[in-house]
């Protein structure tokens, strides 16, 4: 407990300075041994904004500004955390995930092509439709799980962790530059379907096809979208219909180029 009081006290110390990030994460890995973390700010509806990262093993954050960045957050369980306005915390990924989500083609697409094995965040919305989040996760450097106790370890430093992001925030000089709007919009994809495929779906079927890619069961889409779950099968059968397809994987294939374009 004294280390990680050092290091909180570092950290307080660094507080609007260019030191603060590396000494955030060091008090975080001294409450939580972590393979990787990453800082990110997600903002409105547009492009994250990657504010630090650090891995010990493989660069599990190579892909980010080939992959992640330009459409894979789309579908992250954290950015729709953001767009809900969650509860600040700290939340182990599939806590806040869809109900199938380790079972989505995305998840096997990019969390297993960048090798993190688990993952623990900090999720903080703050004013103006902001969220910053640390994400901590485990890879094959070390080829271990986050266990209970240790996650019940870092929630002792909630407070804490949380007072010091909103200090640091609130005296972070302000950043006017703009970022790329990226709306995970049913428009944008149902015009996308037209233009490249000559395919047409309907407002709803594009909803449930967004749904559907980020690991949602029909029962969870029904809940969602206050529809019967014998209804959500049902535009799922036209949605594969319409676009050709016959599983999750080929459904992917079509529609994450277009949602990178949005």
């Amino acid at each position: 407990m004294a280390s990680q009081l050092a290091q909180a006290a570092t950290a307080l110390e660094k507080i609007d300075g260019p030191a603060f990030w590396p000494a955030m994460i060091d008090y975080l890995f001294a409450c939580l041994p972590f393979d990787n973390a990453i800082v990110i700010a997600f903002r409105g509806d547009s492009q994250p904004e990657i504010l630090y990262r650090r891995f010990s093993g493989p660069d599990v954050f190579q892909h980010l500004e080939e992959l992640y960045l330009p459409a894979a957050f789309l579908l992250d369980p954290v950015y729709h955390f953001h767009l809900r306005a969650g509860a600040a915390g700290i939340y182990r990924l599939l806590d806040i995930a869809p109900d199938q989500f380790i079972r989505s083609h995305y998840y096997e697409w990019y969390y297993g092509r960048i090798g993190i094995t688990d993952e623990v965040s900090v999720l903080l919305p703050l004013a103006k439709d902001t969220t910053l989040t640390i994400s901590m996760g485990k890879d094959s450097s070390s080829g271990t799980m986050f266990g209970a106790r240790a996650l019940d370890d870092i929630t002792q430093h909630e407070p804490l962790i949380i007072a010091l992001l909103q200090r640091h925030w609130a005296m972070r000089p302000h950043d006017p530059a703009t970022r790329p709007t990226a709306l995970p919009a049913t428009q944008p994809l149902i015009l996308g379907l037209r233009e490249t495929n000559g395919i047409e779906i309907t407002s709803r079927q594009a909803e449930v096809a967004l749904l559907i890619l980020q690991g949602h069961s029909s029962m969870s889409i029904a809940t969602l979208l206050g529809i019967a779950p014998t209804t959500v099968k049902v535009f799922r059968r036209q949605l594969y219909e319409r676009c050709g397809v016959s599983s999750q994987a080929e459904l992917f294939a079509m529609l994450f180029p277009i949602l990178g374009a949005i």
